[in-house]
């Protein structure tokens, strides 16, 4: 028989919730799974279109090796229960005078594309950056992203034996583009790696240095899922399930309840109350300042580890005939000046000539015919956004579909006011994240260790999700799982 506090509340099916829910309902807990949304995945989910389902939230899967584990700790095979491909290009750029830029997983293949469209000493300098990145990955991989308490990583041995190498990468500037332009003579290349920062909702000319070894993250292997990214959600919530994981959909989690500091139950939307001494939220920990988990966990959380927001965007999904260039499965659009598309961000606007971002769901996959997109725009969060809601539809397909046209690709079919998801939009879909996508802004030095980590000051609270340590992204989110229900196994004395 269970004890009363071996049943897990999870508040929130995002795939940190989904992880945790499975790697702890392996363990024989009885796990309830509260999700406000009627779907699984939380920002992976689809939109439902004549072509089939489409990815309407991220569609680029990194870090395979964390979901391997994970799978292999739940006793499963990931390439049995997933129809996953690797890609041979990571993303195909384009710019506006014509040069295009494939990039690859193999170092030998980037330096030869490289060398062929920027010439030898763009190639030279790529080498470096690369080998800096390589250092950077592997001194925070296993330190710093795999470790439960983002502090901890300061006695590890294996991050001590780097510091000397580590202060001559992270040194003067660190701020990210001005390390680039000391990288780059080609400001193309700057562009496009600048762009990594805008992966964890950052501007390059405003984040730190160390956002470059996100470039090495994707150089490790870009992988997909036939039949959309969203499908990891279904099938987690599936294999859940299949453990005896109960899921709530379509009613949200109003309070969290404490009594002499520790978790006593929940309260939902409906009225209904469950009682557990274990309540892993999975949510931006935003909502503990705004509120919305009741006043007495208002000051739960630092400023500091909910603010400034990151960036959020507009996504296009839809389904489309294209004629003209030649469409990878990931593909970059860029514009003339970088600088000025963030500076208009900054004064909460859609800049006029956005780099836009096109996944064409079915490219180089067998025995489909489909022509699936999603399309996204680099947007500011709610409270930056000056954009009147009424003219974001019609201000974001002029700009979306002016500039693919004079880039050379053409949508036989344009999307429709319900193909778009705005900022307000995310907000809705996700209440108390101010419409961010990534949580805290990456932007001040020390973001990356201020986020809240697993455990909490009140007993039998945990948190999961992008908006913890250690951050956004598919991996990222999924490691957040994994650490908290390992820190629940720990303290309820299971492992």
């Amino acid at each position: 028989m269970l004890k009363e506090n071996e049943h897990i509340i999870i508040v929130g099916a995002g795939i940190g919730g989904l992880v945790s829910a499975l790697l702890l309902s392996q363990k024989g807990l009885k796990v309830t799974v509260i999700e406000r949304n009627g779907y699984p995945g939380g920002k992976l989910r689809a939109f439902s279109s004549q072509e089939g389902p489409i990815d309407a939230g991220p569609t680029v899967l990194t870090l395979i090796d964390v979901f391997q584990e994970i799978f292999t700790q739940a006793n499963l095979n990931i390439f049995k229960e997933l129809d996953l491909h690797k890609e041979e290009v990571l993303a195909r750029h384009y710019w506006p005078d014509g040069k295009c830029l494939d990039l690859f997983s193999t170092h030998e293949k980037n330096l030869f594309s490289i060398e062929k469209v920027f010439g030898k000493n763009s190639a030279a300098e790529f080498d470096k950056f690369h080998r800096d990145c390589e250092t950077l990955f592997y001194a925070f991989n296993n330190t710093l992203l795999r470790n439960s308490y983002p502090g901890s990583f300061l006695t590890k041995k294996d991050f001590l034996k780097s510091i000397p190498r580590l202060i001559n990468i992270l040194g003067f500037p660190t701020n990210y583009w001005s390390k680039l332009e000391r990288y780059f003579s080609e400001p193309k290349l700057r562009q496009l790696f600048g762009r990594y920062a805008t992966y964890v909702g950052g501007s390059p000319f405003n984040s730190p240095s160390l956002l470059q070894l996100i470039w090495y993250v994707e150089f490790l292997g870009v992988w997909r899922i036939r039949g959309g990214l969203h499908t990891l959600a279904n099938k987690l919530k599936q294999l859940s399930a299949e453990n005896g994981v109960e899921f709530i959909f379509n009613k949200s989690v109003t309070k969290i309840n404490t009594k002499d500091n520790n978790v006593c139950s929940v309260d939902l939307n409906d009225g209904q109350r469950y009682q557990s001494k274990t309540v892993l939220f999975n949510g931006d920990p935003r909502n503990f300042r705004e509120g919305n988990l009741g006043s007495d966990l208002k000051n739960l959380m630092k400023k500091t580890a909910t603010e400034p927001r990151s960036l959020s965007a507009y996504v296009w999904s839809f389904a489309s005939e294209t004629t003209g260039v030649e469409l990878a499965h990931h593909n970059v659009f860029f514009n003339e000046n970088y600088k000025n598309e963030f500076d208009s961000i900054s004064a909460g606007q859609i800049a006029k000539d956005p780099t836009l971002y096109i996944c064409k769901q079915e490219k180089g996959l067998k025995s489909s015919s489909k022509n699936r997109f999603e399309i996204i725009i680099n947007a500011p969060s709610i409270t930056q956004n000056k954009i009147s809601a009424t003219k974001e539809y019609d201000l974001c397909k002029e700009r979306t579909f002016q500039k693919l046209s004079k880039m050379g690709i053409y949508f036989k079919n344009k999307p429709n006011s319900r193909n778009l998801t705005t900022p307000g939009a995310f907000e809705r879909l996700a209440p108390g994240a101010d419409g961010s996508i990534y949580g805290l802004s990456p932007e001040r030095l020390l973001s990356t260790f201020q986020r809240p980590s697993t455990k909490t000051k009140i007993k039998g609270l945990y948190l999961a999700g992008g908006g913890t340590h250690p951050g956004p992204g598919l991996p990222m989110a999924a490691l957040s799982g994994k650490h908290a229900a390992e820190m629940i196994k720990r303290d309820l004395a299971l492992i």
